[in-house]
């Protein structure tokens, strides 16, 4: 079986264009993909989609090719129909042949790359499954095949940034006739060459800059400040703090989802914040373990109760029960809040999944 044949339900949003938005993604892309007008209502997931990917924090260390590996791995892995086939449109875009493509995906460990590839494409996949979620350890032999601790994280942040996009993707169950149309149309091979041109021209290496004082502070700072030294530092910064401070859903809630998928993920320093952070809303660790522990609790409001377990579905799973989740969602908030909730669980992924960056000497 394909992945064009893994079971898709039909889309859980309502597109809404907004011209600004689509602006800033064009200036940020070159081109505006089709699933953006889906999440308009939450203008600052829109502006992280953009700008927390290579285009807008650009790689400092690793290729450019090694992150589209990346994504194409992880995509497969979470069995996200959309980004999957977009990453397989750009892949053959740069003239990776189709046989190349197929051989990665039945299995990367044989395929004819080098060996430092394979151990980043390997990283790449354990960060996306989490289960059980990379250590410190597991990053050993790529210091050992030569990769320096600067470009460990960069490659550990497009890996987490692909889950994002799958997360995203995926659980709004976004149209995929289009992105899959376009891999299987006919003329991709003669328009490559141009379309080649343009992309390739938006590939710049990213230089390496320390956060300001004000970038150190906020949610999360602790993660942000694991990947100081890197665009995606002050990327990941702007986007913490877009969700946080975004009215769609309360601080509550959104706290409640970050520490429901940190502990899902085994992620205790993404749970440590997210419990401080539910604190300061007045709800204590010893109210938040029941919680925690059976998705449910007396204390919730509708909208909480509701978000707990749909937060807990989107760590891993097949796309169709995230999707039927979703539903079961819409039932209980509004258009814009359902938005907001899968933004924020996406995110939430990738916080956790980059806990074990922390971990990291150097």
């Amino acid at each position: 079986m394909t992945l064009r044949d893994v079971e898709w339900a039909a889309c859980l949003l309502e597109p809404r264009h907004d011209r600004e938005l689509e602006a800033y993604v064009r200036r940020e892309l070159g081109a505006v993909p089709s699933a953006v007008p889906y999440f308009t209502p939450s203008p600052w997931l829109v502006r992280a989609m953009a700008s927390l990917s290579y285009n807008g924090a650009p790689l400092v260390h690793i290729d450019y090719a090694l992150a589209d590996l990346v994504s194409l791995v992880v995509s497969q892995d979470s069995s996200c129909r959309y980004c999957y086939s977009a990453q397989r449109t750009v892949m053959r875009v740069h003239g990776l042949a189709e046989a190349r493509i197929r051989q990665i995906e039945q299995n990367f460990l044989e395929a004819e790359i080098d060996p430092s590839t394979k151990l980043a494409l390997d990283l790449a996949r354990r960060i996306a499954r989490a289960a059980p979620p990379p250590t410190a350890a597991d990053t050993q032999s790529l210091a050992a095949a030569g990769f320096a601790p600067g470009a460990i994280r960069e490659l550990a942040y497009q890996a987490a940034y692909s889950v994002f996009m799958n997360r995203l993707m995926t659980a709004a169950a976004i149209p995929v006739a289009s992105v899959e149309r376009m891999e299987r149309h006919w003329a991709l091979g003669w328009l490559a060459p141009f379309a080649r041109l343009v992309m390739r021209r938006r590939w710049r290496r990213g230089e390496v800059t320390r956060l300001s004082p004000e970038q150190r502070a906020g949610p999360f700072s602790y993660l942000v400040h694991a990947l100081d030294g890197l665009p995606s530092a002050p990327a990941l910064r702007t986007a913490l703090d877009g969700m946080w401070d975004s009215p769609l859903l309360s601080h509550r809630a959104k706290g409640l989802v970050l520490a429901v998928i940190a502990r899902g993920l085994d992620a205790p320093r993404a749970e440590q914040e997210a419990l401080e952070l539910l604190a300061a809303t007045g709800l204590a660790p010893r109210e938040v373990e029941p919680i925690l522990t059976h998705l449910g609790s007396p204390a919730l409001d509708p909208i909480e109760a509701a978000l707990a377990p749909f937060a807990r579905g989107t760590i891993r799973g097949r796309p169709v029960q995230m999707q039927q989740r979703t539903r079961a969602l819409r039932a209980v908030l509004q258009p814009d809040e359902v938005v907001e909730a899968v933004g924020v669980c996406a995110l939430a992924n990738l916080i956790g999944r980059l806990d074990f960056l922390t971990r990291l000497e150097g």
